[in-house]
């Protein structure tokens, strides 16, 4: 009974102390940053410390079933009142094909851990005095996850539908959820695809325009890759500086004592550059005189989004293209592919 006695004051000196490094514990971590930055040396590294503990400690605990028990309580039944007020997401795009176009969007989340919140997606064609167009986007059924690098969260992923081709789209953002709207994310602008011609390409505008002349065609087989560029009567053979070096191509007109730089920049892809000829064509019923190029792709079968590697060039939807075993002598098929529903 004595040594019981003896013990019992050491037992109340212990728990005291335990109570008193707890609260200083407490103190340490709730102690705002303001305050933490005049504390001695030994006391931050204490602090430092500590927070690392409590995070790991956070953590580990969200991976437990009581803790996402908790959540799904909270989320399923708490009707959205335990959410935060929504941020706008990170609104970006890219096109997708001829009439569709990919948003990306990167949530703005508080650490909130009740928090939830779907998004709406807006957008109209740029430069036009209309109204926005909306689309819901719920995060779990209607987007995409793509997983950041570095374990920074998600993204998601979702697509705009049914818009015109070759085309300037207005896109933007906002999040929603039971406590209203966020404001809306700033205005991202992104042009959809065009759908390649009959012969796999499209039109595209001059550098320099000669005369009325202000626009060339391009074209594309499993192999080759043309340019038809229409010039006045009055230009010769002798007045074309044509060269071509395989990554980049050049051509100029001398006119009248003046020389125009048609074309000038390097190609989407190589091309071989002892395979490439040109000559003028007259017989064309539907462009009539043109200068006729005819190049060898160095890679059989790619196809190619563009003709020109550089800014504000047209990309064609080469999902649309059908490249045959036999060599085509232009891309016709494409039509009645789409009868077929390729």
């Amino acid at each position: 009974a004595a040594s019981a006695m003896a013990a019992t004051p050491v037992v109340i000196y212990v728990g005291y102390f335990s109570i008193t490094l707890m609260l200083v514990c407490l103190t340490l971590l709730l102690l705002p940053k303001s305050l933490a930055a005049s504390l001695p040396k030994p006391l931050k590294s204490a602090r430092k410390k500590l927070l690392s503990y409590a995070s790991r400690a956070v953590e580990l605990s969200k991976e437990g079933p009581f803790y996402r028990v908790v959540i799904w309580a909270g989320k399923k039944f708490g009707g959205g009142g335990l959410a935060s007020l929504c941020q706008p997401p990170v609104a970006r795009c890219k096109p997708q094909g001829s009439s569709e176009v990919g948003v990306t969007l990167t949530p703005t989340l508080p650490r909130n851990p009740f928090h939830v919140e779907s998004y709406v997606v807006s957008y109209k064609q740029a430069g036009r005095e209309e109204s926005w167009r909306e689309k819901a986007v719920d995060a779990e059924n209607d987007c995409e996850k793509v997983t950041m690098s570095g374990g920074g969260g998600s993204k998601l992923k979702t697509f705009l539908e049914r818009l015109p081709e070759r085309t300037k789209m207005e896109v933007r953002a906002c999040a929603v959820n039971a406590k209203g709207r966020s404001p809306w994310s700033g205005v991202v602008e992104v042009e959809t695809m065009a759908r390649p011609n009959a012969d796999g390409g499209c039109t595209e505008k001059l550098e320099c325009p000669i005369d009325d002349i202000k626009e060339y065609m391009w074209t594309q087989t499993r192999t080759e890759v043309f340019i038809k560029l229409p010039v006045p009567e009055r230009v010769k053979a002798r007045n074309i500086k044509f060269k071509c070096t395989g990554a980049m191509i050049s051509i100029e007109i001398e006119d009248g004592g003046n020389t125009h730089k048609i074309l000038s920049a390097p190609l989407h892809k190589r091309v071989r550059a002892d395979e490439v000829f040109w000559t003028i064509e007259e017989s064309d019923k539907h462009l009539g005189r043109h200068l006729s190029v005819q190049m060898l792709k160095a890679k059989a079968i790619e196809k190619w989004p563009c003709f020109l590697d550089r800014p504000g060039q047209t990309q064609i939807d080469v999902g649309l293209l059908r490249f045959f075993t036999g060599e085509p002598e232009n891309m016709s098929d494409l039509t009645a592919l789409d009868g077929l529903g390729y």
